[in-house]
C-alpha cells in the first residue's frame, strides 16, 4: 500500500538530499525563495505518487472502476458471454468469472467454476452417464467408445431460467445462459457438452 504524503513531505525531503551549510540554509526557512524553489519541484514528485497511489487502488479488478475497460479488453470482452455493459459491478463480476475461468480443465475446475455461482454443479464424463441412459431422453451415443468424448453436467436450474439459490456472484435472469456459455467455451475441442437439469 502506498502512503500519500502531503506536498510540504515532499519539499522537505527533497530538502533532506541538500547538503547543510551556508549554501542551502535557506531550504528550511518557509518563506524563502529557495524552499519555494524547492516546494515548485516537489510539485512533481506529489503529482507522481498520486498517479502510483491511483494505480496501487485501482489495478485489483474486484476493486476497479478506473481499469474496466483495460481489463475487458485483455480478457476479451465482450464476447458470446459477456456483453461488457450495466453497472460497473456488473462489469468486475464478469472479468472475476472471466479470471477464474482461465485453465480450467477439469471436473473439479469446472464444479468449482459452478460455484462462483452458488450452483452444485456435477459435471462427469458421458461414459459414465452412459449408464443412466435408460432412464433419460437423450441417447449419448451408439458406443461407449464415443462417449468417452462427451460431458454431461447435471446443474438444478429451473426451467423459468434463474437460479433458486442465494449465490455470491449474481447475473440476474443471464446467470443461466452465461453458466452454459462459459460450459460451452471452456470444453476440450474434442468433447461434446451436454446439459441436465436435475
Amino acid at each position: 500500500m502506498i502512503k500519500k504524503f502531503s506536498l510540504e513531505d515532499h519539499t522537505s525531503a527533497l530538502a533532506d538530499y541538500l547538503p547543510n551549510g551556508r549554501l542551502f540554509e535557506a531550504k528550511g526557512i518557509s518563506d524563502s525563495n529557495f524552499r519555494q524553489l524547492l516546494r515548485g519541484l516537489s510539485g512533481e514528485l506529489f503529482n507522481a505518487q498520486g498517479y502510483l497511489k491511483t494505480l496501487d487502488e485501482e489495478y485489483i479488478p474486484d476493486l476497479t472502476n478506473l481499469f474496466l475497460d483495460e481489463w475487458e479488453q485483455a480478457l476479451g470482452i465482450p464476447d458470446e458471454c459477456f456483453s461488457g455493459t450495466g453497472s460497473n459491478d456488473d462489469r468486475r463480476r464478469g472479468i472475476l468469472v472471466k479470471l477464474a475461468a482461465l485453465g480450467v480443465q477439469t471436473a473439479q475446475e469446472f464444479e468449482d467454476l459452478g460455484e462462483l455461482f452458488g450452483v452444485d454443479v456435477n459435471v462427469s464424463p458421458g461414459i459414465e452417464a452412459a449408464s443412466f441412459a435408460l432412464s433419460f431422453p437423450i441417447i449419448f451415443s451408439n458406443s461407449p467408445a464415443d462417449s468417452r468424448h462427451i460431458i454431461v453436467v447435471d446443474f438444478p436450474i429451473p426451467v423459468g431460467g434463474f437460479f433458486i439459490y442465494n449465490f455470491p456472484i449474481s447475473f440476474g435472469e443471464s446467470s443461466q445462459f452465461i453458466l452454459k456459455c462459459l460450459f460451452s467455451k471452456l470444453r476440450p475441442a474434442n468433447c461434446k457438452i451436454i446439459f441436465r437439469n436435475i
